[in-house]
């Protein structure tokens, strides 16, 4: 009994179901989403808003379904669940706007809309998925760790590097050994300045303490 407690609690593993409930999820929202845009359109323009609604309706939640679902399609095929980089989610968003777009345009509006509306939605889907990688903070988009790094950045480049306060610190105690190297060879040629001095000035005393004691001729 407690076990099938525990299955009915844990979500399901099933690639199929795992893409299409999203799907179905993003379709009714972009269906709710069509039919008020679409009424709206049929008020300022006179005519029928209940028209206008559904096949704005329909047609909304035909391109959000087909849209989520190609896209976590093509990212169950891509990459590992979980592990798609930014590039994998640009281009897979692309050809789902693409393919979602294509389909919308052919089935609801013509054939002559089909190209079109495949090129429009690629362009729009790629680049709002740019932009929500870009405006999504570092930690939720996961890092490519398995790239190979390059060998070479433009930081390395800079004539500065950042330090560290134990690499600082080390730089200082470099410094300061030498300026103490240098302090201790001046205190030696101070001292034999001094000696040098001392000495001559004995020899000048000596000198002139012999030539008083010489007797004159």
């Amino acid at each position: 009994m407690s076990q099938a407690r525990k299955d009915a609690r844990t979500p399901y593993q099933d690639p199929l179901m795992a893409v299409l409930e999203p799907a179905l999820k993003v379709g009714a929202f972009s269906g709710a989403a069509g039919f008020l845009v679409g009424g709206t359109a049929g008020i300022v323009r006179s005519a029928t808003p209940s028209l206008f609604a559904t096949a704005s309706a329909i047609q909304c939640t035909f391109l959000g379904t087909t849209y989520w679902a190609s896209r976590g399609f093509a990212l169950q095929a891509w990459s590992t669940p979980g592990l798609q980089s930014s590039n994998d989610r640009i281009k897979a968003s692309a050809l789902a706007g693409g393919l979602s777009g294509g389909l919308t345009g052919l089935l609801f509006r013509g054939r002559s809309n089909e190209i079109p509306g495949t090129l429009v939605m690629a362009l729009l889907a790629g680049a709002g998925q740019g932009t929500a990688n870009w405006w999504q903070s570092p930690k939720a988009v996961v890092a490519e760790t398995d790239k190979p790094k390059p060998s070479w950045t433009w930081a390395s480049l800079l004539p500065m590097k950042h330090m560290t306060n134990e690499e600082y610190a080390e730089i200082l105690r470099e410094k300061l050994l030498k300026v103490d190297v240098e302090i201790s060879i001046l205190d030696d040629k101070m001292a034999a300045l001094k000696t040098q001095h001392a000495s001559g000035s004995a020899e000048s005393e000596t000198s002139q303490n012999a030539a008083v004691l010489l007797p004159k001729e």
